[in-house]
């Protein structure tokens, strides 16, 4: 069979990677002129089933945790598994912390409590308030996407055309480029994250609009001298472990101010520099901001199944997390295997109303 797959992100990668090792002719383009250069390279990539709901969702995020692991993503570079600190403050994230942490082992998910002086064993030089409450979830992560899609791409015989923007997919398996030209296949595999809307006005995706639950800021510092090795989330700011030395951060609530079509407030810079300063005790020099617009269907939930005879869609706010496993069952289900858990994330449930998807403003929710 000859697949064409859109978009060369985390799962546009996992999903050719799996059908090429399964023997069919698989060709990826992308608009960008290198692999992993869209919403891939402007992500937390924490990797987790964490605050994910409803149960079917979560599970699905547990499992792809597991696969991560599964395929050797430590051992070759792109995951770092050595868990995620919450650190609870106030007295209603103290509740939602403890709530959380209730639900998710009942539903077999390591999560647990740890006593500061535990927390401090893990994470020596970070600066938390006496009193907080602490959550540990040890078999969490934290990924380097753009080493993923390596990795993906390097296992099986993929062809890779960058360069190439999409103007039009066609219910008969053709593919039309702003170039003028038309390509073909015996499906096509849509994995373009936010811009899935433009070729599929089927699939309702968020917008990203200023201040709203698409689009974020990022900042990457340069190397600083503590020690950090995980993710770490907290009410002022979330960090982790960005390579080199560098970490990467983001402050949740100032995503107010992000603006898709507007330069980065000079005063969300300094709040970031100000607010990492202060959880590692250090001076901060940050090296670059980033403005993060995410792949967001507008229930918040992903989008994965077919649209038409020849087309197939997957999208997903939780991609980072969730590209290795999706890549191997929507593999098989192009190939003919119906997987009944994806029945809840059909493209077909746009056709009704639908809850809007509210924003991450606090610890844990993103």
């Amino acid at each position: 069979m000859r697949v064409i797959v859109l978009g060369l992100g985390v799962v546009g990668a996992a999903v050719a990677a799996n059908l090429a090792r399964r023997g069919h002719a698989v060709t990826v383009l992308d608009a960008a002129e290198a692999p992993a250069r869209g919403t891939s390279s402007t992500t937390f990539g924490w990797v987790n089933g964490n605050n994910k709901q409803p149960p079917h969702y979560q599970r699905l995020n547990a499992d792809a945790l597991r696969e991560h692991v599964r395929l050797g993503g430590e051992d070759a570079g792109w995951l770092v598994r050595n868990g995620h600190l919450e650190y609870a403050t106030d007295d209603d994230h103290r509740s939602r912390l403890t709530a959380r942490v209730e639900r998710l082992r009942e539903a077999g998910y390591r999560a647990e409590f740890l006593g500061p002086e535990e927390a401090a064993e893990l994470e020596p030089d970070l600066r938390v308030a006496p009193d907080a409450l602490i959550g540990w979830f040890p078999e969490e992560a934290h990924c380097f996407p753009e080493l993923f899609v390596a990795a993906m791409l390097g296992s099986a015989p993929v062809t890779v055309e960058t360069g190439h923007r999409v103007t039009a997919v066609t219910g008969d398996g053709a593919v039309h480029l702003a170039d003028g030209s038309r390509r073909t296949a015996d499906q096509v595999v849509t994995c373009l994250g936010r811009h899935t809307g433009s070729l599929h006005p089927e699939v309702r995706m968020v917008e990203p609009e200023k201040g709203n639950a698409a689009v974020g800021f990022l900042a990457r510092t340069a190397p600083v001298p503590v020690r950090l090795s995980r993710v770490v989330t907290t009410a002022s700011v979330n960090l982790r472990p960005a390579g080199g030395g560098s970490l990467l951060a983001q402050t949740l609530d100032q995503d107010l101010d992000a603006d898709p079509d507007g330069p980065i407030p000079e005063h969300v810079t300094e709040t970031m520099r100000e607010r990492i300063a202060g959880r590692v005790g250090v001076p901060v020099r940050i090296d670059a901001m980033l403005l993060g617009q995410r792949s967001l269907p507008a229930d918040g939930l992903p989008v994965i199944g077919p649209v038409g005879p020849r087309g197939y869609v997957v999208a997903s706010h939780s991609a980072v997390t969730l590209a290795p496993l999706l890549g191997e069952l929507v593999a098989r289900e192009v190939t003919g295997e119906e997987q009944e858990r994806f029945a809840p994330y059909r493209p077909g449930r746009f056709a009704g109303e639908l809850a809007t998807v509210r924003p991450a403003r606090l610890p844990g929710e993103q």
